[in-house]
Order: structure tokens, then sequence, then C-alpha cells
């Protein structure tokens, strides 16, 4: 039978080419047709061309087309699963079977039972890999574009503190040492967009040690003060170039915090053992979100702590009592202002508690809190039903009849100060979540009352 040679375009506007064997042209392009291909081209292959051609192995198929029209035939590919890969992306057919052309009709049989479900098992596998594949690179990319981002800003912080200098410190600079300068601003401004960015902190920390180690001003001496402030503020700025390179610097806390924001608070449906994880940490992390004003501060206290103790080592590093006074006052000054940062931060938090007292919203303790309550209630109903259950039976002449001994409960020691100590919790936590829901005074009466109350339950029992 003549073979034909095709290119078309499928209803996803791919363009298709192959082979098709037909008793005439006008009967390959019906065949086409009917699979709703747009045809490009066609032409016979020479019977000696295609006798001569080195194909790729034929494999027989059968399924259905879009139309829900049964369809079989055959397909060259690499292998069976490319073939199938074919036949499902490129002609849309709901394949029922494929396997080698060249197979006895019993093995045609038991691959027709077999079916595709291997092979569509093998795609889906493929597919999940993909997409396993795009997500883990997609997120790399987010990952990097939020470090870019970063950085920028830092460059940009950095920058501005050089050009805040030389403007105002002009006049007062060797010609030599305000070139240099330029030339590593305008190399930052260079590569300052670059994706490379261990290149652009390297560059600027360049700057940075300049500004350190250089003797900026024609008169170094009248500039003491200026010099001192300008070496401590270019090593904080060295510092936070560094703190944004890794994450190692992140506090315990600032981690868990970070992953209670990924897995809890941005998560609709978190699964269960994030929640269970997220009951625990949540005492410990206290408030749920930071105000932006409150980690502002934060930064800005960081910032004063790092500046001191540069101050401090360059009090000990001092050549002369002049440098010395220098750095002294600069540690006097910075603490003044660490106190009233710190002033400030306490006044936040103790506005977002009022602002949590006043309003509905449980605190995740006061959750914990109503949750043992809960359980504890439905623990004690538990036992007085079961207690009393047991006294009815116990207290009955049933006979012969031998009453279990699960039913002598009220005889276990262990129960004894077991759901006494449940009682006193749950009386407790009901006065204070009931009662003194938000009443601090209230939680430091209680608590020693519920421990003192054990102790005599205990020693009396």
């Amino acid at each position: 039978m003549p073979k034909f040679r095709y290119t078309v375009v499928n209803n996803s506007n791919q363009q298709l080419q192959g082979t098709i064997s037909s008793p005439d042209e006008a009967s390959a392009r019906k065949e086409l047709g009917e699979l709703e291909f747009s045809i490009v081209s066609i032409e016979e292959i020479p019977e000696e061309e295609a006798a001569s051609e080195s194909t790729l192995p034929v494999f027989e198929f059968a399924g259905l087309d879009k139309n829900q029209k049964r369809v079989a035939g055959t397909i060259q590919a690499e292998d069976e699963y490319n073939a199938y890969k074919r036949l499902l992306e490129e002609y849309e057919f709901e394949i029922e079977y494929v396997g080698p052309n060249n197979l006895t009709e019993d093995q045609k049989e038991k691959a027709r039972k077999k079916g595709a479900y291997h092979l569509h098992q093998q795609l889906e596998e493929e597919l999940l890999a993909t997409q396993e594949k795009e997500s883990a690179d997609e997120k790399d990319l987010k990952e990097f574009e939020k470090k870019q981002a970063v950085l920028q800003q830092q460059i940009d912080f950095v920058l501005g503190k050089v050009k805040e200098m030389l403007d105002k410190y002009e006049q007062n600079m060797s010609p030599a040492t305000k070139e240099k300068i330029r030339q590593r601003v305008d190399k930052i401004l260079r590569i300052k967009n670059s994706t490379n960015l261990d290149y652009i902190r390297k560059t600027t920390e360049d700057l940075l040690h300049f500004i350190q180690k250089e003797e900026i001003f024609l008169h170094e001496s009248e500039h003491m003060a200026d010099r001192t402030n300008m070496v401590v503020e270019a090593k904080s700025m060295m510092m936070e170039l560094k703190r944004g390179k890794s994450k190692s610097n992140m506090s315990v806390t600032d981690a868990m915090r970070q992953w209670r924001e990924e897995h809890i608070i941005q998560n609709e449906n978190p699964p269960l053992y994030y929640r269970i994880f997220d009951s625990i940490v949540s005492p410990i992390l206290g408030i749920t979100t930071e105000t932006e004003k409150m980690l502002s501060i934060k930064q800005q206290i960081q910032n004063v702590n790092a500046q001191m103790k540069h101050y401090i080592v360059l009090y000990f590093q001092a050549p002369d009592p002049e440098f010395k006074n220098q750095a002294r006052a600069g540690i006097k000054n910075l603490w003044n202002q660490r106190k009233k940062l710190k002033k400030e931060l306490a006044a936040e938090k103790k506005r977002i508690k009022m602002e949590r007292k006043a309003s509905a919203q449980l605190t995740p303790v006061e959750k914990l809190g109503q949750q043992v309550l809960s359980f504890t209630g439905w623990l004690l109903a538990f036992y007085l039903i079961y207690y009393f259950l047991s006294i009815y039976t116990t207290s009955k002449e049933l006979g012969d009849f031998t009453i279990p001994g699960v039913f002598y409960i009220y005889r276990s020691a262990f129960l004894k100060y077991f759901l006494a100590t449940v009682f006193l919790l749950h009386s407790a936590l009901s006065l204070k979540i009931n009662f003194f829901k938000r009443n601090e005074v209230a939680s430091l009466v209680i608590t020693p009352v519920f421990l003192l109350s054990l102790i005599v339950i205990y020693l009396n029992f």
C-alpha cells in the first residue's frame, strides 16, 4: 500500500509530521480530515525511498478519537511509551492499548488485555515530576528575587550615605581620595542590577573597607569626631550587608515566626501536624504578628547595638586620648538612643496588649486554656457517670452473677489522686476563663491556690 508523508496542524495549533498508509492521496486526505487536522502538505513517498528509509519501530494501537469513534492503526516512535504520548498529545486519542507491531497474535491479545493503564501511570508520574521541578524552580526564582530586592535596598542605602559624606566633607577631602571613592561608586552603579549578588556585595564591601582604612580628610586631627563616626557607620553598613547574605544569623524566635507565617497564617488549611506544632510554639511566640512599627524599632535597636560594639572596639584601639574621648562620647549618645528606643518598643507592646484585651480576639494561651477546660469537663462527666453506674451495680444483689472488677473503680487509689487533680484544674480554669478572663491579678491568686490545694490533697488523701 502506498505511503504518504504529511504535515498537518491540530486543534491546539501544533504542527505535526508523519506518514500514513492509504490506497491513494484522496483517501489519505480523508483520513487526516476525519481527525480534524488542517493539512499543510501531503506527498507520496516513492517505493524505493520507503524501502531504504531507516524507520523507527512500529507500534499497533486501538482507542477512540475526539468524536468517540473507534480508531486502530500503527504509529512510529522510539518506544511504547513515546508512542502512547504521541497518540495522546498530538492526536488526542483515548488509548486502550499500545504494543509492538511484530508481536504474535497471542502476545497482541495479552497486550490488549493489559491495556494502557501502566503507560498512563508513567505519564502521570512524569507530569508530576515536571510540575514539582517547575514549582521548585519558581520557588528558587522568588527567593532569588527577594534576595536581590533586599540587596538593592542595602546598596541604595550605602550609596546614599556615601553621597551625603561626599557632599558634606567635599572641601576637606583630598582630590585623589574623592576620585577613588567616585570610581568605586560608579562601578557599583554599573553592576547594581546584575544577577551576581555576591560580586555586587563584595564590590560594595570594598568601598566600605576603603572608607574605613583610607585617610579621608586632609587634616585628620581636625576631623577626629567625623572620622570616628564615619568608621562606625561604615562598619555597621558592612555588617548589614553580611547579614543579608545568609540566614544563619536568624534567631530561633524569628525562624519560628517565619515558619508560622508560611505554614499557618498563609495556609488556608494547614495539616493536623502543623496545627499541633503551632499550638506548642504559640505560647512561646506570644503575639502572632508584630506591627511594622515594632519591627522598625527592633531593627533600629539592632543597628544601635552594632554601632556600640564598634565604638567599644575603637575605644580600646584608640591611638590617643582625643580619639578615646570621641569614642566614649559616641557610646554615651548611642546608649541614650537605645534607652529611648526600648521605651518606645515597650509602649508599642503595651498598646497592642491593651487593644487585644479590649477586643474579643483570643490569644494562643487563651485558646489552649479553653481546649483544656473542655477536655477536663468531658473527662469529669465521663468519670461521674461511670462512678455512679459502678456504685449502683455493686450495691445490688445479683445472685450468683460475679460483678467484673472494672465496676469497682472507686477503690482505685490512682484514680482518686488523678480525678482530684483534674477537678482542681477544671475549677481553676473555669474561674479564670469565665470570671477573670483577662485579669492578671486573678492569675497570680488562682495559680498558687491551685498548687496549694493539690499539695494538701496529696498529703491528706
